[in-house]
């Protein structure tokens, strides 16, 4: 009875222990099996709408993040259930490296085959036993230096998807934005022909042009409302793919032009170099960390699979009882495989050409990442040239369309000439905005690819 008690006693300690696990298990069981069985529920809204608050949205709910973290959680147990195993002999607490088992039966069985039908004879029995683990040569430490690695690697792979969500999200925003000052300047544009038909009808009234202009005129403002339509399906395009980004419905994306920031733009002018950024990014970017964690845990796989090759030393002590009588007894063991076909040393081959493997990808990664900041400072270099470039070619395409405009209500210039200044004076104005924008999307990749975290100007009154 004494070891009957025993074992109970163990019994219902092990289960009061894994009754919140197990509670905490079937309440996300039910959650994820009912996501699965309903219909997606109504997609969360931002209530804000400048950048900085769009990527706080974006990170919040993007279920990318979410599966990323959990992926961090994962690699947290992973490690936890590897120090579980370590051996007496090692840095972990000596309640891991025990294995502590009970059980407890009953049987009985008659006294021969002519006794069938008659009474049984049969006694209760009962064990508990430890073993513990007391030196396994270094196998459980490589293995938990190995998995160590993995939690680095799926921490800086959560922290480069936030990039990622930035730069998506960011992106994004600034096609819309353009989109919808592209289309300001294509509504100026039909002003512009809508004004330069009234004037054509004013001067055909007056006896001072041809029908051929009036009609040449009301062409001109058709195809442009035409382009406002096209640049109207641009806007709407952009909006929808910011809600992807942003992980929300379309509907939920307002005019962002009464959002905007300042007109300097949400993101200050860098001038760092391609060499100076790469620099920076092979030491920062979460990319090559990465990578590096991976070539680290691929090293302290080949030490595993070395210690695999050695023994493992372990002891046990049980209590036995057989009704009436019990026992115990203890003993120390040393176990080593001989013949093993070869799998262990196969294995320590394949850990070698996995870390090789790990470090060429290492040294593909800085390459990628290298030729990605060539092209990216590319970018934002001729983005700032086009700015320039551009806005000089507004102000003197300006000037030129109020010039002709003058001169065609004198009759001094031809349609030809007010048509040509207009159509300058729009398209000046959209290179402006393309290439200011193509700047703000150069300067928000940077981000990412150098591992900094986004740094966001100050926003005018309006904006805020």
């Amino acid at each position: 009875m004494f070891l009957r008690t025993i074992v109970t006693t163990l019994a219902c300690a092990v289960a009061a222990a894994g009754c919140d696990t197990v509670r905490d298990a079937r309440s996300a069981q039910r959650f994820c099996e009912a996501r699965g069985a309903a219909p997606a529920a109504e997609s969360p809204r931002p209530a804000a709408f400048t950048l900085p608050e769009l990527v706080d949205f974006a990170l919040t709910n993007r279920p990318s993040m979410v599966v990323r973290r959990l992926a961090v959680d994962d690699a947290h147990l992973a490690l936890k259930a590897v120090q579980a195993d370590a051996p007496l002999v090692s840095d972990a607490p000596w309640w891991s490296a025990v294995d502590a088992s009970a059980s407890f039966g009953h049987s009985e069985s008659s006294r021969g085959a002519q006794h069938l039908r008659k009474r049984t004879d049969g006694n209760a029995t009962g064990a508990l036993s430890l073993d513990i683990l007391l030196y396994d040569f270094g196998r459980n430490a490589a293995a938990a230096r190995e998995q160590a690695e993995n939690v680095i690697a799926a921490e800086q792979q959560l922290l480069d998807e936030g990039y990622a969500v930035f730069e998506s999200v960011a992106e994004a925003y600034f096609t819309l934005l353009r989109n919808e000052d592209l289309l300001e300047v294509a509504r100026a544009k039909v002003e512009s022909y809508a004004a330069r038909l009234r004037q054509a009808e004013d001067r055909l009234a007056a006896g001072e042009a041809q029908p051929l202009d009036v009609l040449r005129a009301r062409l001109d403002l058709t195809q442009a409302r035409e382009d406002v339509v096209a640049v109207q399906n641009d806007v709407a395009t952009a909006r929808a793919d910011l809600a992807v980004a942003l992980g929300t419905d379309a509907d939920a994306i307002p005019d962002l032009r009464a959002h905007r920031t300042a007109p300097e733009g949400v993101f200050a002018a860098t001038d760092a170099s391609a060499a100076a950024t790469t620099e920076l990014a092979l030491t920062n970017t979460p990319t090559m960390a990465v990578a590096r964690a991976k070539l680290r845990a691929a090293s302290a796989r080949v030490d595993a699979a070395v210690a695999d090759l050695k023994p493992n030393v372990s002891a046990s002590v049980s209590l036995r009882w057989v009704d009436p009588l019990w026992y115990w007894n203890w003993g120390v063991d040393a176990a080593q495989s001989l013949f093993t076909g070869g799998r262990r040393t196969t294995a320590v081959e394949r850990a070698v050409v996995q870390m090789e493997s790990a470090a060429y990808e290492l040294d593909e990664a800085g390459q990628t990442l290298a030729h990605a900041i060539e092209l990216a400072v590319a970018e934002r270099d001729n983005a700032r040239e086009a700015r320039v470039t551009a806005e000089a070619s507004v102000a003197q395409a300006q000037e030129n369309f109020e010039t002709v405009a003058e001169q065609y209500r004198q009759g001094e210039a031809s349609r030809v000439d007010y048509t040509d200044a207009i159509s300058a004076s729009a398209e000046a104005q959209g290179s402006r905005v393309r290439a200011f924008y193509r700047g703000q999307i150069a300067e928000s990749k940077l981000f990412r690819l150098t591992g900094r975290l986004p740094v966001y100007q100050p926003q005018d009154e309006e904006g805020e």
